[in-house]
């Protein structure tokens, strides 16, 4: 069976499946050499016992890799917006 996302992955996947999840059926043979360089920077290593790496796991890795570890909690306004407030303001130099 081939993945198109992971979400749609077991809990733990295989690279072949993680490979076509993460770069498509195209690219998914350069996964395993990419997987061996992620794995030194803290991507999940495959669990011998599971036979996989933990996709929530991966998928956590790239979210903290590309910026987004904990993009998902709700953000809370910063104040009332003013617009056009910046239009008055004078360049301090």
């Amino acid at each position: 069976m081939r993945f198109r996302s992971l979400q749609e992955l077991p809990l733990f996947a295989d690279d072949g499946a993680l490979g076509t999840a993460l770069l498509g059926t195209d690219r998914s043979r350069d996964w395993p050499p990419l997987a061996a360089i992620l794995e030194r920077r803290g991507l999940p290593k495959v669990d011998a016992l599971m036979g996989g790496r933990y996709v929530p796991a991966v998928r956590a890795f790239f979210d903290r890799d590309y910026g987004l570890a904990g993009a998902s909690a709700p953000l809370t306004p910063d104040g009332p917006e003013e617009l056009g407030a910046w239009k008055s303001r004078k360049h301090q130099a």
